[in-house]
Protein backbone atom coordinates (compact mmCIF):
# COMPACT_ATOMS: atom_id res chain seq x y z
CA UNK A 1 0.00 0.00 0.00
CA UNK A 2 1.53 3.20 -1.25
CA UNK A 3 1.83 6.33 1.04
CA UNK A 4 -1.24 8.37 -1.12
CA UNK A 5 -3.14 5.64 -0.33
CA UNK A 6 -2.32 5.48 3.62
CA UNK A 7 -3.10 9.13 3.84
CA UNK A 8 -6.70 8.98 1.96
CA UNK A 9 -7.32 5.81 4.76
CA UNK A 10 -6.60 8.07 7.31
CA UNK A 11 -8.58 11.20 5.99
CA UNK A 12 -11.91 9.50 5.56
CA UNK A 13 -11.41 7.58 9.85
CA UNK A 14 -10.87 11.11 10.56
CA UNK A 15 -13.89 12.00 8.54
CA UNK A 16 -15.81 9.29 10.62
CA UNK A 17 -14.63 9.65 14.16
CA UNK A 18 -15.72 13.31 13.63
CA UNK A 19 -18.99 12.33 12.20
CA UNK A 20 -19.90 10.10 14.73
CA UNK A 21 -18.71 12.56 17.72
CA UNK A 22 -21.33 15.18 16.34
CA UNK A 23 -24.12 13.07 15.75
CA UNK A 24 -23.49 11.44 19.69
CA UNK A 25 -23.36 14.90 20.83
CA UNK A 26 -26.64 15.95 19.23
CA UNK A 27 -28.60 13.22 20.88
CA UNK A 28 -26.80 14.37 24.32
CA UNK A 29 -28.13 17.94 23.70
CA UNK A 30 -31.44 16.94 22.45
CA UNK A 31 -31.90 14.59 25.82
CA UNK A 32 -30.99 17.34 27.89
CA UNK A 33 -33.60 19.75 26.15
CA UNK A 34 -36.47 17.01 26.09
CA UNK A 35 -36.53 17.29 22.46
CA UNK A 36 -38.37 14.21 21.78
CA UNK A 37 -39.51 12.10 19.10
CA UNK A 38 -43.04 13.48 20.07
CA UNK A 39 -42.32 16.87 20.86
CA UNK A 40 -44.29 19.06 23.28
CA UNK A 41 -44.24 22.06 20.88
CA UNK A 42 -46.60 20.24 18.50
CA UNK A 43 -49.06 19.51 21.56
CA UNK A 44 -51.32 21.69 23.39
CA UNK A 45 -49.91 25.08 25.08
CA UNK A 46 -49.14 24.47 28.58
CA UNK A 47 -50.32 26.37 31.26
CA UNK A 48 -47.34 28.83 31.41
CA UNK A 49 -47.44 29.53 27.14
CA UNK A 50 -51.05 30.40 27.65
CA UNK A 51 -50.71 32.97 30.69
CA UNK A 52 -47.96 34.23 28.32
CA UNK A 53 -49.65 34.73 25.48
CA UNK A 54 -53.31 35.70 26.89
CA UNK A 55 -51.46 38.66 29.17
CA UNK A 56 -49.70 40.04 25.32
CA UNK A 57 -53.09 39.86 24.19
CA UNK A 58 -52.30 37.13 21.65
CA UNK A 59 -54.56 34.62 22.74
CA UNK A 60 -57.99 34.98 24.33
CA UNK A 61 -58.97 32.59 27.27
CA UNK A 62 -60.64 30.22 25.01
CA UNK A 63 -57.60 29.65 23.50
CA UNK A 64 -58.13 31.18 20.01
CA UNK A 65 -56.40 34.52 18.53
CA UNK A 66 -58.25 37.16 18.97
CA UNK A 67 -58.19 38.60 15.43
CA UNK A 68 -60.53 35.42 14.57
CA UNK A 69 -63.00 37.01 16.62
CA UNK A 70 -62.38 40.72 14.97
CA UNK A 71 -62.75 38.49 11.15
CA UNK A 72 -66.13 37.46 12.78
CA UNK A 73 -67.41 40.37 13.71
CA UNK A 74 -66.00 43.00 10.86
CA UNK A 75 -66.16 39.76 7.88
CA UNK A 76 -70.09 40.50 7.23
CA UNK A 77 -69.69 44.35 6.69
CA UNK A 78 -67.38 43.91 3.84
CA UNK A 79 -68.01 43.68 0.32
CA UNK A 80 -66.88 43.28 -2.88
CA UNK A 81 -67.23 45.95 -5.30
CA UNK A 82 -66.94 45.59 -9.61
CA UNK A 83 -67.22 49.00 -11.12
CA UNK A 84 -67.81 49.57 -14.93
CA UNK A 85 -65.96 52.53 -16.33
CA UNK A 86 -67.64 55.12 -18.90
CA UNK A 87 -64.48 56.01 -20.84
CA UNK A 88 -61.90 54.52 -19.60
CA UNK A 89 -59.84 55.40 -16.92
CA UNK A 90 -61.46 58.55 -15.08
CA UNK A 91 -59.07 60.81 -13.38
CA UNK A 92 -59.81 59.13 -9.79
CA UNK A 93 -57.98 55.85 -11.81
CA UNK A 94 -54.48 57.73 -12.05
CA UNK A 95 -54.18 58.14 -8.15
CA UNK A 96 -51.40 56.31 -7.27
CA UNK A 97 -50.65 54.93 -10.76
CA UNK A 98 -46.99 56.11 -11.24
CA UNK A 99 -44.11 55.76 -8.79
CA UNK A 100 -43.80 53.57 -6.04
CA UNK A 101 -47.80 53.47 -5.72
CA UNK A 102 -48.10 52.09 -9.42
CA UNK A 103 -49.47 48.61 -8.69
CA UNK A 104 -51.89 49.10 -6.43
CA UNK A 105 -54.45 50.22 -9.11
CA UNK A 106 -55.26 50.29 -12.53
CA UNK A 107 -51.73 50.53 -15.16
CA UNK A 108 -52.28 53.59 -17.22
CA UNK A 109 -52.60 51.00 -20.34
CA UNK A 110 -55.93 49.66 -19.89
CA UNK A 111 -58.04 49.67 -22.17
CA UNK A 112 -61.34 51.87 -22.23
CA UNK A 113 -64.71 50.61 -20.90
CA UNK A 114 -62.72 47.96 -18.28
CA UNK A 115 -64.24 46.58 -14.98
CA UNK A 116 -62.07 47.42 -12.38
CA UNK A 117 -62.41 45.51 -8.36
CA UNK A 118 -62.13 47.19 -5.20
CA UNK A 119 -63.94 46.87 -2.02
CA UNK A 120 -66.31 48.63 0.70
CA UNK A 121 -67.84 49.01 3.54
CA UNK A 122 -71.71 49.08 5.06
CA UNK A 123 -71.86 52.26 7.25
CA UNK A 124 -75.70 52.38 7.22
CA UNK A 125 -78.27 49.07 7.42
CA UNK A 126 -80.53 51.24 4.43
CA UNK A 127 -77.55 50.51 2.06
CA UNK A 128 -75.23 53.02 2.32
CA UNK A 129 -71.30 51.81 1.71
CA UNK A 130 -68.15 53.67 1.92
CA UNK A 131 -65.37 53.05 -0.14
CA UNK A 132 -62.68 54.97 -2.20
CA UNK A 133 -63.60 56.93 -5.00
CA UNK A 134 -61.28 55.63 -7.26
CA UNK A 135 -63.07 52.62 -7.18
CA UNK A 136 -65.82 53.83 -8.45
CA UNK A 137 -65.60 56.85 -9.79
CA UNK A 138 -66.31 57.61 -13.41
CA UNK A 139 -68.34 54.14 -13.52
CA UNK A 140 -71.29 53.37 -15.63
CA UNK A 141 -72.31 50.49 -13.39
CA UNK A 142 -71.22 49.28 -10.03
CA UNK A 143 -72.30 45.98 -8.60
CA UNK A 144 -71.74 45.07 -4.95
CA UNK A 145 -71.47 41.20 -3.62
CA UNK A 146 -71.86 40.73 0.25
CA UNK A 147 -70.49 38.26 2.60
CA UNK A 148 -73.04 36.28 2.09
CA UNK A 149 -72.95 35.90 -1.57
CA UNK A 150 -75.87 38.29 -2.21
CA UNK A 151 -75.24 40.45 -5.05
CA UNK A 152 -77.00 43.99 -5.80
CA UNK A 153 -77.05 47.23 -8.28
CA UNK A 154 -75.38 50.64 -6.96
CA UNK A 155 -75.20 53.42 -7.55
CA UNK A 156 -72.68 56.36 -6.61
CA UNK A 157 -74.74 58.98 -4.23
CA UNK A 158 -71.78 61.24 -4.15
CA UNK A 159 -67.03 61.26 -4.02
CA UNK A 160 -64.87 63.41 -3.54
CA UNK A 161 -61.52 63.31 -5.27
CA UNK A 162 -59.89 65.63 -3.16
CA UNK A 163 -59.85 62.70 -0.05
CA UNK A 164 -60.44 59.85 -2.43
CA UNK A 165 -63.76 59.18 -0.68
CA UNK A 166 -66.91 57.84 -2.10
CA UNK A 167 -70.15 57.13 -1.00
CA UNK A 168 -72.48 54.44 -3.24
CA UNK A 169 -75.91 53.26 -2.41
CA UNK A 170 -77.83 49.90 -3.15
CA UNK A 171 -81.91 50.63 -3.61
CA UNK A 172 -84.29 49.52 -1.03
CA UNK A 173 -81.85 47.11 0.83
CA UNK A 174 -82.15 46.55 4.14
CA UNK A 175 -79.09 45.32 5.86
CA UNK A 176 -79.06 43.55 9.44
CA UNK A 177 -77.39 45.61 12.01
CA UNK A 178 -74.50 42.87 11.96
CA UNK A 179 -73.63 43.94 8.54
CA UNK A 180 -73.17 47.06 9.33
CA UNK A 181 -69.82 48.14 10.25
CA UNK A 182 -68.71 50.11 13.78
CA UNK A 183 -66.64 53.17 12.97
CA UNK A 184 -63.88 53.92 15.37
CA UNK A 185 -62.56 56.82 17.01
CA UNK A 186 -58.81 57.01 14.77
CA UNK A 187 -57.92 60.37 16.46
CA UNK A 188 -57.48 57.89 19.82
CA UNK A 189 -55.05 55.18 17.61
CA UNK A 190 -51.19 55.09 18.64
CA UNK A 191 -48.27 53.94 16.54
CA UNK A 192 -47.72 50.27 17.40
CA UNK A 193 -51.70 49.61 18.12
CA UNK A 194 -52.98 46.19 16.31
CA UNK A 195 -54.88 47.29 12.57
CA UNK A 196 -56.01 44.12 10.69
CA UNK A 197 -57.17 45.46 7.22
CA UNK A 198 -59.85 43.09 5.52
CA UNK A 199 -61.06 43.15 2.06
CA UNK A 200 -61.11 41.60 -1.45
CA UNK A 201 -56.48 41.45 -2.93
CA UNK A 202 -56.60 40.34 -6.30
CA UNK A 203 -59.96 38.91 -6.05
CA UNK A 204 -59.02 36.55 -3.11
CA UNK A 205 -62.67 37.66 -1.53
CA UNK A 206 -62.66 38.26 2.09
CA UNK A 207 -58.70 38.14 3.14
CA UNK A 208 -57.45 39.12 6.36
CA UNK A 209 -54.37 40.55 7.17
CA UNK A 210 -53.05 41.73 10.42
CA UNK A 211 -49.92 44.34 11.64
CA UNK A 212 -49.62 47.46 13.26
CA UNK A 213 -50.26 50.81 13.08
CA UNK A 214 -46.81 52.25 11.23
CA UNK A 215 -47.22 56.22 11.79
CA UNK A 216 -50.32 58.79 11.80
CA UNK A 217 -50.57 61.94 9.47
CA UNK A 218 -48.76 60.62 6.61
CA UNK A 219 -48.68 63.68 4.05
CA UNK A 220 -46.93 65.21 0.88
CA UNK A 221 -46.86 61.45 -0.55
CA UNK A 222 -45.14 61.39 -3.83
CA UNK A 223 -48.02 60.55 -5.80
CA UNK A 224 -47.93 60.81 -9.76
CA UNK A 225 -50.43 61.18 -11.52
CA UNK A 226 -52.43 62.85 -8.90
CA UNK A 227 -53.33 62.30 -5.62
CA UNK A 228 -55.57 63.56 -3.21
CA UNK A 229 -55.32 67.02 -2.14
CA UNK A 230 -55.38 66.39 1.42
CA UNK A 231 -53.79 64.04 2.67
CA UNK A 232 -53.62 62.77 6.37
CA UNK A 233 -53.29 59.10 5.90
CA UNK A 234 -52.34 56.24 8.66
CA UNK A 235 -49.27 53.99 7.85
CA UNK A 236 -49.62 50.38 8.05
CA UNK A 237 -47.97 47.09 7.60
CA UNK A 238 -51.03 45.46 7.25
CA UNK A 239 -50.47 43.45 4.50
CA UNK A 240 -52.60 45.98 1.51
CA UNK A 241 -52.54 45.20 -2.06
CA UNK A 242 -54.98 45.71 -5.48
CA UNK A 243 -58.43 45.52 -4.02
CA UNK A 244 -58.00 46.28 -0.87
CA UNK A 245 -59.04 49.75 -1.49
CA UNK A 246 -62.37 51.22 0.14
CA UNK A 247 -62.17 48.49 2.45
CA UNK A 248 -61.42 48.51 6.44
CA UNK A 249 -58.80 48.73 8.59
CA UNK A 250 -59.75 48.11 11.94
CA UNK A 251 -58.80 48.29 15.42
CA UNK A 252 -58.49 45.10 17.86
CA UNK A 253 -62.03 45.43 18.82
CA UNK A 254 -62.93 45.39 15.36
CA UNK A 255 -64.02 48.79 15.27
CA UNK A 256 -63.33 50.40 11.58
CA UNK A 257 -60.32 53.04 12.05
CA UNK A 258 -59.28 53.58 8.56
CA UNK A 259 -60.06 53.20 4.57
CA UNK A 260 -57.68 51.56 3.02
CA UNK A 261 -56.24 53.82 0.09
CA UNK A 262 -52.56 52.92 -1.27
CA UNK A 263 -49.56 50.51 -0.68
CA UNK A 264 -46.06 51.51 -1.54
CA UNK A 265 -44.90 48.53 -3.46
CA UNK A 266 -41.29 49.75 -3.63
CA UNK A 267 -40.95 48.62 -0.20
CA UNK A 268 -42.99 46.25 2.27
CA UNK A 269 -44.88 46.66 4.84
CA UNK A 270 -46.04 50.12 3.58
CA UNK A 271 -49.64 50.62 3.16
CA UNK A 272 -52.00 53.56 3.83
CA UNK A 273 -55.59 54.43 4.77
CA UNK A 274 -57.70 57.21 5.36
CA UNK A 275 -58.84 57.93 8.96
CA UNK A 276 -62.13 57.08 9.89
CA UNK A 277 -62.89 60.51 11.05
CA UNK A 278 -62.00 62.49 7.84
CA UNK A 279 -64.04 59.91 5.77
CA UNK A 280 -67.08 60.20 8.31
CA UNK A 281 -67.00 64.00 7.87
CA UNK A 282 -67.01 63.58 4.00
CA UNK A 283 -69.92 60.61 4.29
CA UNK A 284 -72.17 63.37 6.10
CA UNK A 285 -71.65 65.50 3.50
CA UNK A 286 -71.86 63.38 0.86
CA UNK A 287 -75.39 61.58 1.78
CA UNK A 288 -76.55 65.21 2.93
CA UNK A 289 -75.76 66.97 -0.21
CA UNK A 290 -74.09 64.68 -2.48
CA UNK A 291 -71.08 66.85 -2.76
CA UNK A 292 -68.44 68.12 -0.40
CA UNK A 293 -67.70 72.04 0.76
CA UNK A 294 -64.72 73.57 1.57
CA UNK A 295 -63.80 76.66 2.60
CA UNK A 296 -60.61 78.71 0.60
CA UNK A 297 -58.40 80.94 1.04
CA UNK A 298 -56.25 81.20 -2.22
CA UNK A 299 -52.67 80.58 -0.52
CA UNK A 300 -49.89 77.81 -1.00
CA UNK A 301 -48.81 77.25 2.90
CA UNK A 302 -45.46 75.68 3.51
CA UNK A 303 -43.82 73.95 6.86
CA UNK A 304 -41.79 76.22 8.64
CA UNK A 305 -38.37 75.21 9.06
CA UNK A 306 -35.06 76.33 10.40
CA UNK A 307 -33.66 77.49 7.52
CA UNK A 308 -36.87 79.77 7.16
CA UNK A 309 -36.46 80.90 10.64
CA UNK A 310 -33.60 81.59 10.69
CA UNK A 311 -33.67 83.77 7.61
CA UNK A 312 -36.56 85.39 9.11
CA UNK A 313 -35.15 86.07 12.31
CA UNK A 314 -37.96 84.30 14.24
CA UNK A 315 -36.92 82.75 17.74
CA UNK A 316 -36.45 78.71 16.52
CA UNK A 317 -39.52 77.70 19.38
CA UNK A 318 -42.15 79.99 16.89
CA UNK A 319 -44.25 76.98 15.71
CA UNK A 320 -46.66 78.23 12.56
CA UNK A 321 -46.62 77.76 8.83
CA UNK A 322 -45.06 79.84 5.94
CA UNK A 323 -47.04 81.72 2.99
CA UNK A 324 -44.89 80.66 -0.37
CA UNK A 325 -47.55 82.32 -2.27
CA UNK A 326 -50.64 84.33 -2.38
CA UNK A 327 -53.03 83.92 -5.58
CA UNK A 328 -54.35 87.10 -7.43
CA UNK A 329 -58.06 87.81 -6.41
CA UNK A 330 -58.70 85.53 -3.83
CA UNK A 331 -60.00 85.98 0.12
CA UNK A 332 -56.08 85.92 1.17
CA UNK A 333 -55.33 88.39 -1.57
CA UNK A 334 -58.24 90.49 -0.89
CA UNK A 335 -57.89 90.75 2.96
CA UNK A 336 -54.18 91.28 2.74
CA UNK A 337 -51.92 88.52 3.28
CA UNK A 338 -48.74 88.05 1.56
CA UNK A 339 -46.12 86.12 0.25
CA UNK A 340 -42.95 85.44 3.23
CA UNK A 341 -45.89 85.99 6.55
CA UNK A 342 -46.31 83.48 8.94
CA UNK A 343 -49.59 82.21 10.25
CA UNK A 344 -49.26 81.05 13.52
CA UNK A 345 -52.92 80.62 14.70
CA UNK A 346 -56.48 80.02 12.94
CA UNK A 347 -58.93 81.41 15.13
CA UNK A 348 -57.29 81.31 18.16
CA UNK A 349 -55.90 77.69 17.53
CA UNK A 350 -52.50 77.17 17.25
CA UNK A 351 -51.06 75.68 14.02
CA UNK A 352 -47.56 74.20 12.90
CA UNK A 353 -48.22 72.49 10.29
CA UNK A 354 -49.47 73.40 6.42
CA UNK A 355 -51.25 70.12 6.25
CA UNK A 356 -53.39 70.85 9.13
CA UNK A 357 -53.23 74.10 8.07
CA UNK A 358 -55.17 72.98 5.12
CA UNK A 359 -57.58 71.12 6.77
CA UNK A 360 -58.22 73.75 9.50
CA UNK A 361 -59.44 76.13 6.07
CA UNK A 362 -61.01 73.43 4.26
CA UNK A 363 -63.40 72.12 7.10
CA UNK A 364 -64.39 75.41 7.50
CA UNK A 365 -67.48 76.48 5.33
CA UNK A 366 -67.68 79.00 2.48
CA UNK A 367 -68.57 82.38 3.68
CA UNK A 368 -67.02 81.82 7.21
CA UNK A 369 -64.97 84.46 8.75
CA UNK A 370 -61.71 83.24 10.16
CA UNK A 371 -59.30 85.37 12.20
CA UNK A 372 -55.29 84.69 11.10
CA UNK A 373 -52.21 85.64 13.99
CA UNK A 374 -49.80 86.78 11.52
CA UNK A 375 -46.32 87.33 11.94
CA UNK A 376 -44.80 89.59 9.77
CA UNK A 377 -41.36 91.82 10.15
CA UNK A 378 -41.09 90.61 13.62
CA UNK A 379 -44.77 91.30 14.76
CA UNK A 380 -47.45 89.72 15.61
CA UNK A 381 -51.07 90.98 13.83
CA UNK A 382 -54.83 89.52 13.47
CA UNK A 383 -55.97 89.68 9.92
CA UNK A 384 -59.85 88.70 9.29
CA UNK A 385 -60.79 86.70 6.02
CA UNK A 386 -64.06 85.76 4.69
CA UNK A 387 -63.68 82.61 3.18
CA UNK A 388 -64.21 81.50 -0.42
CA UNK A 389 -65.77 78.69 -2.35
CA UNK A 390 -62.75 76.13 -3.06
CA UNK A 391 -65.02 74.27 -6.06
CA UNK A 392 -66.16 78.47 -7.28
CA UNK A 393 -62.08 79.30 -7.64
CA UNK A 394 -60.97 76.36 -8.50
CA UNK A 395 -62.93 76.32 -11.99
CA UNK A 396 -61.77 80.18 -12.32
CA UNK A 397 -58.58 79.89 -10.90
CA UNK A 398 -56.25 79.33 -14.13
CA UNK A 399 -53.59 77.98 -11.57
CA UNK A 400 -55.78 75.73 -9.81
CA UNK A 401 -57.60 74.54 -12.95
CA UNK A 402 -58.43 70.87 -14.83
CA UNK A 403 -55.56 69.82 -16.76
CA UNK A 404 -55.85 71.30 -20.73
CA UNK A 405 -58.22 69.21 -23.03
CA UNK A 406 -55.98 66.93 -24.78
CA UNK A 407 -53.49 67.51 -27.56
CA UNK A 408 -51.51 64.39 -28.82
CA UNK A 409 -53.37 62.74 -26.14
CA UNK A 410 -51.39 64.84 -23.56
CA UNK A 411 -53.43 67.10 -20.83
CA UNK A 412 -50.97 69.43 -19.17
CA UNK A 413 -51.32 72.17 -16.45
CA UNK A 414 -49.37 74.74 -15.25
CA UNK A 415 -46.38 74.24 -12.95
CA UNK A 416 -48.41 75.96 -9.92
CA UNK A 417 -51.35 73.57 -10.37
CA UNK A 418 -52.45 71.22 -7.47
CA UNK A 419 -51.69 68.61 -9.81
CA UNK A 420 -48.48 70.04 -10.94
CA UNK A 421 -47.56 69.92 -6.92
CA UNK A 422 -47.73 66.19 -6.21
CA UNK A 423 -44.34 65.83 -8.16
CA UNK A 424 -42.34 68.51 -6.26
CA UNK A 425 -41.05 69.67 -9.60
CA UNK A 426 -37.91 71.22 -8.97
CA UNK A 427 -38.34 74.03 -12.53
CA UNK A 428 -38.95 77.74 -13.12
CA UNK A 429 -40.76 77.30 -16.22
CA UNK A 430 -42.97 74.97 -18.51
CA UNK A 431 -45.89 73.10 -18.76
CA UNK A 432 -46.20 69.79 -16.94
CA UNK A 433 -47.66 66.74 -18.38
CA UNK A 434 -50.68 65.78 -15.71
CA UNK A 435 -51.95 62.47 -18.19
CA UNK A 436 -51.88 60.51 -21.05
CA UNK A 437 -54.73 59.08 -23.29
CA UNK A 438 -54.75 55.62 -23.92
CA UNK A 439 -53.46 54.59 -27.42
CA UNK A 440 -52.81 58.38 -28.06
CA UNK A 441 -49.52 59.37 -30.32
CA UNK A 442 -47.81 60.65 -26.98
CA UNK A 443 -48.47 57.84 -24.91
CA UNK A 444 -44.74 55.75 -24.68
CA UNK A 445 -43.14 58.96 -25.57
CA UNK A 446 -44.22 61.40 -22.81
CA UNK A 447 -45.39 60.87 -18.97
CA UNK A 448 -46.94 62.23 -16.65
CA UNK A 449 -44.84 64.47 -14.47
CA UNK A 450 -42.62 65.23 -17.73
CA UNK A 451 -41.74 69.31 -17.54
CA UNK A 452 -42.11 70.38 -21.53
CA UNK A 453 -39.99 73.34 -21.98
CA UNK A 454 -39.83 73.24 -25.87
CA UNK A 455 -42.12 72.60 -28.58
CA UNK A 456 -40.42 72.20 -32.05
CA UNK A 457 -37.44 74.12 -31.02
CA UNK A 458 -39.80 76.87 -29.28
CA UNK A 459 -39.74 77.75 -25.70
CA UNK A 460 -42.44 76.69 -22.77
CA UNK A 461 -42.31 79.36 -20.37
CA UNK A 462 -45.90 78.91 -18.97
CA UNK A 463 -49.51 77.27 -19.92
CA UNK A 464 -50.25 80.06 -22.56
CA UNK A 465 -46.66 79.39 -23.97
CA UNK A 466 -48.24 75.75 -24.66
CA UNK A 467 -51.95 76.45 -25.60
CA UNK A 468 -50.69 78.89 -28.43
CA UNK A 469 -48.36 76.62 -29.91
CA UNK A 470 -50.43 73.20 -29.68
CA UNK A 471 -53.56 75.49 -31.27
CA UNK A 472 -50.93 76.17 -34.29
CA UNK A 473 -49.38 72.42 -34.71
CA UNK A 474 -53.39 71.11 -33.70
CA UNK A 475 -53.63 69.82 -37.60
CA UNK A 476 -49.90 69.18 -38.95
CA UNK A 477 -48.92 65.64 -39.69
CA UNK A 478 -45.52 66.00 -39.24
CA UNK A 479 -43.42 64.77 -36.21
CA UNK A 480 -43.42 67.46 -33.18
CA UNK A 481 -39.96 67.38 -31.23
CA UNK A 482 -40.93 67.89 -27.77
CA UNK A 483 -37.99 69.23 -24.58
CA UNK A 484 -38.94 68.02 -21.65
CA UNK A 485 -37.46 67.77 -18.28
CA UNK A 486 -37.67 63.81 -16.71
CA UNK A 487 -36.17 63.17 -13.47
CA UNK A 488 -34.58 66.63 -13.58
CA UNK A 489 -32.78 65.65 -16.56
CA UNK A 490 -33.15 67.35 -20.24
CA UNK A 491 -34.26 65.16 -23.26
CA UNK A 492 -36.06 64.86 -26.50
CA UNK A 493 -38.87 63.47 -27.25
CA UNK A 494 -40.80 63.21 -30.78
CA UNK A 495 -44.16 62.56 -31.40
CA UNK A 496 -45.82 61.81 -34.31
CA UNK A 497 -49.58 62.61 -34.53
Amino acid sequence: MNERTINRLRRLIAVGILAVTFALLGVLFASRMEWTGSTQAQGPIDDEARTALQSSGLLTPEGESPFVAVAAKVRPAVVNITAKKKQGRSRGDDFFNFGPFRDFFPHPDIPRGVTSGGSGIIVDRDGYILTNNHVVGGASEIKVKDAEGHEYDASIVGSDDQTDVALIKIADAKFSSEQVAELGNSDDIKIGDWAIAIGNPFGLDWTVTVGVISAKGRSNLYIAGGGPTYQDFIQTDASINFGNSGGPLVNIRGQVIGVNTAVNTQGQGIGFAIPANLAKHIVEQLRSSGQVTRGYLGLVPRDLDDATREALKIERDVKGVFVDQVEDGTPADKGGLKAGDVITQVNGSSVSEATQFRFMIAEAKPGANVTLTVLRDGRTRDMKFELGDRKEFASTNPQSAEPEMSWLGLQVSSLSSPQARQWQIDAAEGAVVVDIDFDSPAEGKLQPGDVIIEINRRPIRNLSDYRKIASELADTKEAILFRIIRDGRKTYEAVKP
